[in-house]
């Protein structure tokens, strides 16, 4: 059972309706107190006519004799108590109908004995105003004295481990009492959810910021015993919490997300000014002075006095450099700090980093009109290669620290196999942390389990009318989905809006790949593959002959795959980039059991793709099929170079 203690003190105007909050509550089994500490007004009477309407609710009554103040009622109220855990509620705040649902939840989950929640400010008549104080997951004893984000209204404490605490008659009694609980180790877990509304009258005493620092000034000196440094310092802390959250709650607090993909862009971006800079030591160091010599040409004839640039030059210089490495980063996926692991990040950024550089050395070489020398560059890649060691697992740490794993609720609709999903997610627990699955439940105890404080949703099978209603129920509610998708729903994504009628016309090609765009794909491939496949030629001698393959390709013509398939790409029946190539007997198999896997054949195989890239031993067929059809949809001569390098990276593993 949960007792609630309620200090009331003419109340008379706020006491029902907070009574009411209390009444509506999804969960039902409490005990209301209210301790009435001599009020002058008629919250008694209206306290009294709450309960003879009520006859089947504990609703209590005590009065105080005298005027003692809010500490002492709360202590009554706290001894009159008989349920396991206690809860706080002030006689003017309101509590969210499922408060006290989702803080035991919350409690037994994390098996904690001290708990609070967000809340969101109300007007004086608890109109929500849509400002929410958000609150951290844990909280000890040091952070809490620099941060009083505790609300009295929110708070649940388990008795069994904590006992009854009983509060100092100082004023913020409620915080004194936190504090002194932290104090002997305990940690407080905080539910961020608003959970509570704090109504906020116009005149309210809390509101009085110079009698606010004074009482937390009174707390550090008096209540804590701490010296005047320490005390000035924790204020100065204080002060700066309280003034920046005041600020940025509405700004930063509610778009977390955004702070999110900001701080990971920063992260990236960061790394890539680290490797500028290094590259800048290097330009005026070695490589302007070197280009500033005299040039000459194959034959010796003098070219005239070299290079020389003023401040635009060089800073242009850099720039070229630097765009360079972000167009790389970007396409190797190396910009993604803190969603890449550690090693995946900093083999990205080493792929990016060597062909950068050598883009660089061809492009300062043609300004020279000779070839520079080369340990420049060496030495500058291998002083970026240990940056970038040190950035990427520097980055992953303070994103760890900074976003800890998302709880995932995975909710399987039907006609899968959840396991397998929840492995994948468990592959990434850095990111995700997956708390419940639910099956066989009906629609509507999934919606209600989707509004606990998850903080995301994992959607895998059912039926279409299913999966749709479930998506704009988390949508509605701004909760963060994650998709397992159908084919189907992989051919949606492939669509083009069509602006015919007054309605949207969705358009799926029959084929997505202009052709302008096979034509530069081709000519750009030919030329990547020529050396390669020369090269496998000369190495027949030594290895006998070249390994041939009957396979199926586009329009599910056979052909016979040659080694590599680099020679395949030259004749046109392969692509460097596409779907992998599938022996004819094993295609033809997969084509009988699914015709969709015909899909897969509207364009050449290729020698790496997404398929190649990313499939495990567990990947099934449909998974690889998806990752063939998602490729074909979402072509672009950028996937195809982010691929190719993301190629690299794995070899330099």
């Amino acid at each position: 059972m949960v007792s609630i203690v309620v200090p009331v003190h003419n109340a008379e105007q706020y006491i029902r309706q907070t009574v009411d909050s209390v009444l509506h509550q999804t969960y039902t089994d409490w005990e209301l107190i209210l301790v009435d500490d001599v009020s002058t007004d008629h919250s008694v009477e209206v306290i009294r006519k709450i309960i003879s309407e009520n006859p089947g609710k504990r609703i209590l009554l005590f009065c105080q004799s005298e005027n003692l103040g809010a500490a002492a009622a709360r202590n009554r109220g706290v001894e009159e108590a008989r349920g396991r855990y206690l809860a706080y509620l002030d006689a003017d705040d309101l509590w969210l109908e499922d408060k006290l649902e989702k803080q035991l939840q919350f409690i037994q989950k994390h098996e904690a004995a001290f708990t609070f929640t967000a809340y969101e400010f109300g007007s004086a008549k608890a109109v929500p105003t849509g400002k929410i104080t958000r609150v951290p997951r844990t909280l000890n004893y040091k952070e809490a004295l620099s941060r009083t984000v505790i609300f009295t209204s929110t708070v649940m404490i388990d008795t069994q481990k904590l006992g009854k605490p009983m509060m100092p008659e100082v004023p913020s009694e409620d915080t004194a009492t936190w504090w002194e609980i932290l104090r002997k180790g305990t940690i407080a877990y905080g539910l961020n959810q608003p959970l509570a509304i704090y109504r906020r009258p116009a005149n309210s005493l809390s509101s009085d910021k110079k009698v606010a620092v004074r009482r937390i000034w009174n707390l550090y000196r008096n209540q804590e015993g701490l010296g005047r440094i320490q005390s000035a310092w924790l204020l100065l802390l204080w002060s700066i919490r309280a003034v920046v959250r005041r600020m940025m709650d509405d700004v930063v607090r509610t778009h977390l997300e955004a702070i999110r993909r900001f701080t990971v862009l920063q992260l990236g971006f960061l790394g890539l000014v680290l490797h500028t800079a290094i590259y800048a030591v290097f330009w005026f160091r070695i490589l302007y002075p070197e280009l500033e010599l005299v040039r000459y040409n194959r034959k010796g004839e003098n070219l005239g006095v070299g290079l020389h640039l003023y401040f635009r030059g060089h800073l242009l210089i850099l720039l070229i450099y630097f765009s360079i490495l972000l167009f790389l980063s970007n396409s190797s996926g190396s910009s993604r700090m803190g969603y890449l692991k550690p090693w995946n990040a900093f083999s990205s950024q080493i792929t990016s980093l060597a062909v950068g550089n050598i883009l660089t050395y061809f492009q300062l070489s043609v300004m020279k009109n000779w070839l520079l020398p080369g340990w420049p560059f060496l030495a500058m890649t291998g002083i970026q290669f240990v940056i970038a060691g040190i950035w990427a697992f520097l980055s992953d740490v303070i994103y760890r620290n900074v976003f800890p794993p998302r709880e995932t609720l995975v909710v399987n609709l039907g006609g899968v196999d959840a396991k397998e999903t929840i492995e994948r997610f468990l592959t990434r627990q850095d990111k995700f942390q997956v708390t419940k699955l639910m099956e066989s439940e009906s629609m509507q105890a999934i919606e209600k389990e989707c509004l606990r404080w998850y903080d995301c949703v994992v959607i895998c099978g059912g039926e279409a009318g299913q999966r749709r209603e479930l998506i704009e129920y988390c949508y509605q509610r701004f909760i963060r989905i994650y998709l397992i998708p159908y084919i189907g729903d992989l051919l949606i994504q492939g669509t083009e809006q069509m602006d015919l009628f007054d309605t949207p016309i969705l358009q799926l090609k029959e084929y997505t790949i202009r052709w302008e765009v096979r034509l530069i794909k081709n000519v750009g491939e030919f030329l990547l593959c020529l050396i390669p496949a020369l090269v496998s030629l000369l190495l027949v001698p030594f290895h006998g002959k070249m390994k041939q393959e009957r396979c199926l390709g586009r329009n599910r013509k056979e052909f016979t795959k040659y080694g590599l398939g680099f020679w395949n790409v030259l004749n046109g029946t392969m692509a460097l980039v596409g779907p992998e190539a599938k022996e004819v007997t094993r295609a033809r198999e997969e084509l009988q059991k699914d015709k969709r896997a015909s899909y897969r054949y509207r364009i050449k195989p290729g020698i790496i793709g997404l398929t190649q890239l990313y499939r495990s031993a567990d990947t099934s067929e449909e998974d690889q099929l998806k990752m063939d059809i998602y490729y074909i949809l979402h072509y672009s001569l950028h996937t195809d170079i982010k691929l190719l390098l993301q190629s690299m990276r794995q070899l330099s593993k």
